[in-house]
């Protein structure tokens, strides 16, 4: 008499393929669920699942004689195929994969600050075909300290690592998905913090803290690596050094509003627009370009808008007959407008530095812009 199949899924893709008469399920494609087939468990069971030595058996109903066999270790309802050396297994159930499985393939030689690492291994079954670890899908790393995956030479042996591992298990058979079949195979490898993989929002492993297309053959160059341990920790020291750049800044343009007593800041603009309104200030300080040096003493500003469009201009009288063009800091005394109709304002110089940096952020790149009338 055929025995029937109980189907249960965790997904849409991959199905536990239930032994009516026993109750024991096995993890294989949903293919073989179809109605051509009927299903047999024989062997050890735990929780529901084949677990240990067993057989798994899919007939074709009207073909008795054409069977689909998996026989050997089973883990979590998983079949470990040879060779030995498959610590245990389980059923993927993330969105966006098809019939997949995670082998732990066990520990990875320790390395300098990463002295528990595992890999585990993601593969998928075709048709008929059990998923099997030497056809990787992507493999995995986990248990990994992010701290130690700053260094680059470490991440990048240790995703080497895993290649070596499996190399050496699977030998030859090694291939996969994520090989390129010609002459330069490459196999992909993620590595991650936690003890095991788990799923994101979207049904995904992850955070992966560093990964690359690592070559079957030796040297051969790694592909597609990314580090973002080490990339997190650059974009900290870069933080870091830009605060202290600020702070920095912060004293410097102190000391220049010291040095020439200025009372506050403004932009050109404000001075174009309205010098009146500064000439009773004292000494205010600004940022400019010197267009052209007219005579000796006397020297053409311009400033740009924030979105560099239009922008202000104003003329300067000081000593300027050393000066090249480009940006200057500059404490000035505010004059006033030349005596005829829409003058330009007038400027007179009372210290200045040159700046390095366009608008002078080598100067005003502070920790909060400073705002018309404010001192740093």
């Amino acid at each position: 008499m055929a025995l029937a199949l109980i189907l249960s899924s965790t997904n849409s893709w991959a199905a536990q393929h239930k032994d009516p008469a026993n109750g024991c399920a096995v993890i294989a494609p949903r293919y073989l669920a179809s109605s051509d087939y009927t299903f047999q468990y024989q062997g050890s069971c735990k929780d529901g699942l084949a677990e240990g030595k067993g057989k798994a058996i899919w007939t074709l109903t009207n073909t008795p004689h054409k069977q689909v066999v998996w026989e050997g270790a089973f883990s979590a309802g998983v079949y470990l195929p040879p060779p030995a050396g498959i610590v245990s297994a389980r059923e993927w159930t993330g969105r966006n994969v098809s019939d997949t499985v995670f082998f732990d393939m066990g520990a990875l030689p320790a390395q300098s600050g990463i002295p528990a690492a595992r890999l585990k291994v993601m593969a998928a079954s075709d048709l008929t075909n059990y998923p099997d670890p030497c056809a990787p899908r992507t493999m995995w790393v986990t248990n990994v300290p992010a701290q130690a995956m700053i260094s680059e030479s470490a991440a990048q042996s240790l995703l080497a690592a895993a290649i070596d591992k499996l190399k050496t298990r699977c030998g030859a058979k090694l291939a996969g998905p994520g090989s390129r079949q010609d002459e330069h195979p490459h196999l992909q490898v993620r590595a991650v913090s936690t003890p095991d993989l788990e799923s994101d929002r979207y049904g995904n492993p992850g955070p992966v803290l560093a990964e690359a297309f690592i070559p079957l053959l030796p040297g051969d160059p790694i592909e597609r690596y990314s580090n973002q341990a080490a990339a997190q920790q650059r974009q900290q020291q870069q933080q870091a050094e830009d605060q202290g750049k600020r702070q920095a800044n912060v004293q410097r343009l102190r000391t220049f509003f010291e040095t020439h007593k200025a009372s506050s800041w403004t932009k050109l603009r404000d001075l174009a627009e309205n010098p009146f309104r500064y000439t009773d200030r004292g000494v205010v300080v600004t940022a400019a370009r010197v267009e052209v040096a007219v005579n000796p003493n006397n020297a053409l500003l311009y400033a740009p808008d924030e979105d560099y469009c239009c922008g202000a201009a104003a003329e300067l009288h000081g000593d300027v007959a050393q000066w090249k063009a480009g940006w200057r800091l500059l404490a000035v005394r505010v004059l006033g407008r030349e005596d005829r109709s829409g003058g330009w304002t007038q400027l007179q110089l009372v210290g200045s530095e040159a700046c390095t940096e366009s608008r002078c952020e080598d100067w005003l790149q502070l920790p909060a812009r400073l705002q018309d009338g404010q001192k740093p």
